[in-house]
């Protein structure tokens, strides 16, 4: 439980205090790179997909993990570039990872075609500003090689400090956050998919189409900008994996992966954060429990329509 209010020693390795790629060194750009020389695998098990976005001061931070992991498997990286109009392209390009143009705006545009270009038999889903532990790969992919009736898996998640939040505030509010997440599982279970943490077998995933979004999100997906979505493309897919097989919650700590709590902490203050989440959360809770096993309304509707 400690350990919750703490940053891992592996994060703070790779959380620079500036994140700007530009501002690191030469030889601190080759080493990253001859880290993630380890993902040109040839005949992958393992496809990693990372769409991104203007993410020239973030990005750095998460191939810096990525260079660390140690890999059990094959496995190929490949971020998709969504129409970046910052050094985002340069800075791959500078690290040698394999990289794609999707000029379709939108995150879910983004994630099909990753997805598309996989080459492995599993996937496992990420974003650009979040670190990732050194067996990452090898423990969220395990269950769906160990039980075929497992479709989709997905992991839990904490928060960077960030300005007057520090860890045990942050670790407190995860707690909450998960005990929701539990209490989800009763019945809307791929609520809990969040697209920087989960995988599925690749095959399966195109068969349900779950990228597949007529209506998607875009990178900054503001609740006061006239572009905001509140389809999400990640709980889709979890949505189609389950109704042919089960999700699983990994709750392995080497699954944890970590993030900035920058867009938490949007309304000002970690307890302005949690009242939101309260109020956005409380009129759901009965849907959770004892709602119906399939929706009625939902993102299908409009794939049927276009």
């Amino acid at each position: 439980m400690s350990s919750r209010f703490n940053v891992p020693g592996w994060v703070r390795k790779h959380n620079f205090k500036d994140g700007d790629w530009k501002q690191a060194s030469a030889s601190e750009l080759d080493r990253i790179k001859a880290g993630l020389s380890k993902f040109h695998a040839n005949q992958p098990v393992v496809s990693v997909v990372i769409p991104v976005w203007n993410e020239e001061k973030n990005l750095l931070r998460t191939l810096s993990s990525f260079s660390a992991m140690e890999l059990k498997y094959p496995t190929e990286l490949i971020i998709v570039n969504n129409n970046s109009t910052d050094s985002t392209q340069a800075l791959l390009d500078r690290l040698g990872v394999r990289s794609l143009l999707e000029t379709k705006q939108g995150i879910a545009h983004a994630r099909l075609a990753g997805l598309r270009a996989s080459t492995g038999k599993y996937q496992l889903c990420g974003d650009g500003d979040s670190l990732y532990p050194p067996h990452w790969v090898e423990t969220l992919v395990k269950p769906l090689m160990d039980n075929e009736k497992i479709t989709c898996v997905y992991a839990n998640y904490s928060f960077l400090p960030f300005g007057k939040a520090g860890r045990v505030q942050l670790g407190f509010y995860e707690l909450l956050a998960e005990i929701l997440f539990e209490y989800r599982r009763i019945r809307r279970e791929f609520l809990n998919v969040r697209g920087a943490n989960f995988g599925f077998r690749i095959e399966q995933g195109l068969a349900v189409k779950g990228f597949e979004m007529p209506v998607t999100r875009v990178f900054d997906n503001d609740e006061s900008s006239a572009n905001f979505v509140v389809f999400g493309e990640d709980g889709r897919m979890g949505r189609k994996l389950g109704e042919i097989g089960k999700l699983k919650l990994v709750r392995n700590s080497k699954a944890r992966m970590w993030t900035s709590s920058r867009r938490l902490l949007k309304d000002g203050t970690l307890f302005n954060a949690f009242i939101k989440r309260i109020q956005n959360e409380s009129g759901k809770l009965i849907e959770y429990a004892f709602g119906p096993k399939k929706l009625k309304h939902t993102t299908d509707d409009f794939v049927t329509k276009s």
